[in-house]
C-alpha cells in the first residue's frame, strides 16, 4: 500500500479561514485525535540516511486507545511525500518500546500533535496543531497501484488549490525532520 501525501504548513492568520473552507467544501468530519509519536533510531543503519522511519503510536480519542507500530520505507518519486508503510496495532506501547531497546533501537524524538481528521471522495484530509511547530493541512490519497501514484499527486493539488493553499505552502519535510532540525538527538 502506498501513501500519497502533501503537506503544507498553514500561516496563523490562515488557519481558521483553511478550516471553514474545509466545513464549506463538503468535507466530512471524521474524527479528532491526540497523537504521541516516539520514533526509533535502527542500531545499525541510519534511518536519516535510508531515508526510513520506525515510530510507536500512541492515538487517543475519547476514551479510547490505539497503539501502533508503523514502520516507513523510503519517499517514492518528487511531489508529494510516497512511502510504503507498514503498520500493525501492539497493546502496550511502554512494553513495545522496551522490546525495541532491548534489541539495540534508541528512542530520537517525541512528537504530539492534536488532529482533526475530514474526508471527501478518495482523500483524507487533516489539520494538524503540532506542538512546538505550528499548524498543518496534510491531503492524503491511499493506494495500492503504484501506477496510481501521479493521479492521486494530481487530486491531492487540485483540492489543495480549491482551499487556496498553492505550492509556496509545501513543507516536504516531515515533522520528525523539523522536530531535529530544531533540537539535538536524546
Amino acid at each position: 500500500m502506498y501513501e500519497v501525501e502533501i503537506k503544507y504548513k498553514l500561516p496563523d492568520e490562515a488557519a481558521s479561514r483553511i478550516e471553514r473552507e474545509i466545513i464549506n467544501g463538503k468535507w466530512r468530519f471524521l474524527y479528532e485525535v491526540e497523537e504521541r509519536d516516539v520514533y526509533l533510531a535502527h542500531p545499525c543503519r541510519n534511518f536519516a540516511e535510508t531515508d526510513e522511519a520506525l515510530r510507536i503510536r500512541v492515538e487517543k480519542k475519547g476514551h479510547s486507545c490505539c497503539v501502533l507500530l508503523t514502520y516507513k520505507g523510503p519517499r517514492i518519486g518528487g511531489e508529494g511525500k510516497t512511502r510504503e508503510e507498514i503498520s500493525v496495532e501492539v497493546e502496550d506501547a511502554d512494553k513495545c518500546l522496551a522490546v525495541l531497546e532491548r534489541l539495540g533501537f534508541k528512542k530520537v524524538a517525541d512528537i504530539v500533535k492534536r488532529r482533526r481528521v475530514y474526508e471527501k471522495d478518495n482523500l483524507t484530509l487533516t489539520v494538524d496543531d503540532v506542538e512546538g511547530l505550528g499548524r498543518f493541512v496534510e491531503i492524503e490519497c491511499i493506494t495500492d497501484r503504484e501506477d496510481l501514484i501521479e493521479e492521486c499527486v494530481r487530486s491531492i493539488k487540485n483540492v489543495a488549490l480549491e482551499l487556496g493553499l498553492d505550492d509556496s505552502l509545501i513543507e516536504r519535510r516531515t515533522y520528525l525532520e523539523l522536530v531535529l532540525e530544531r533540537k539535538p538527538l536524546y
